[in-house]
């Protein structure tokens, strides 16, 4: 037996940027099961989710602000006002020193973990305002508080975006609440290389986690759930950390 939430979100409409993620996926799907609206954007062609009468997709590079504000007009045709946005965004594909990476490589995955944020926050912030009891969620990384070899501009990018988080949500309150999420390891497609074997050591890794296992999807999109609703009403500002207590903050 087991204590559980049941949300209930008809009438809201949140906004995912990173949809088509794997904790994006889990996420549409507990937003759908409480009748909330979701408007999903992300670079692919088309989202990973079945659409519907209360599932939208646009495909849209999140590093490119024209583009979000192409978004940002057709979600307006539809709706008056967001209740939620949510970041997801982040990635990286060169695992090399800071010393041996040049500036584009860097620049790429800063920008599609910290740049996407940003953008995404500056240009649906007015739809935010509109509506009350409106709440930001960024996703940043244990590995912005660790440090880890390799992995640079993605720790960078993602550390960013928890001073970001913290000084948009001292500058939005008391109308909008933004907090944000770090993970530790969670079984998505980010953790495993392209032969199916992860990135790093699974079972040294499991050694250091107090919970012994990795994190489920559903285990991140669930208190991203949480800091969407009004039972966080008042927390702004704070960075929830969901790693099987990996790092005890």
């Amino acid at each position: 037996m087991a204590l559980k939430s049941n949300y209930l979100a008809k009438g809201y409409h949140i906004i995912i940027v990173g949809s088509n993620s794997g904790i994006g996926i889990s996420l549409i799907n507990s937003l759908l099961l409480a009748d909330a609206t979701v408007f999903g954007i992300d670079i692919q062609e088309d989202s990973t989710t079945p659409r519907g009468d209360n599932n939208f997709y646009f495909q849209a590079n999140p590093m490119d602000i024209d583009a979000m504000n192409r978004v940002k007009a057709k979600i307006e045709k539809q709706v008056s006002e967001i209740h939620g946005l949510v970041n997801l965004s982040g990635t990286i594909k060169k695992f090399k020193s800071i010393l041996e990476l040049d500036i584009n490589d860097w620049n790429e995955t800063y920008d599609i973990s910290f740049k996407s944020c940003f953008n995404s926050c500056k240009v649906f912030s007015g739809l935010l305002n509109k509506a009350s009891n409106a709440a930001i969620v960024n996703m940043s990384s244990g590995l912005a508080f660790i440090g880890q070899k390799n992995y640079g501009p993605y720790t960078a990018g993602k550390a960013s975006v928890v001073a970001f988080s913290k000084t948009l949500a001292a500058e939005l309150a008391p109308k909008i609440r933004v907090n944000t999420v770090a993970p530790g390891a969670v079984d998505t497609n980010f953790i495993y290389k392209e032969d199916g074997t992860t990135r790093f050591n699974k079972d040294a890794y499991m050694k250091m986690v107090p919970l012994k296992s990795l994190a489920k999807p559903e285990q991140i999109s669930s208190v991203v759930m949480f800091l969407l609703s009004i039972e966080a009403s008042y927390l702004t500002g704070q960075c929830l950390h969901v790693n099987g207590g990996a790092g005890m903050h």
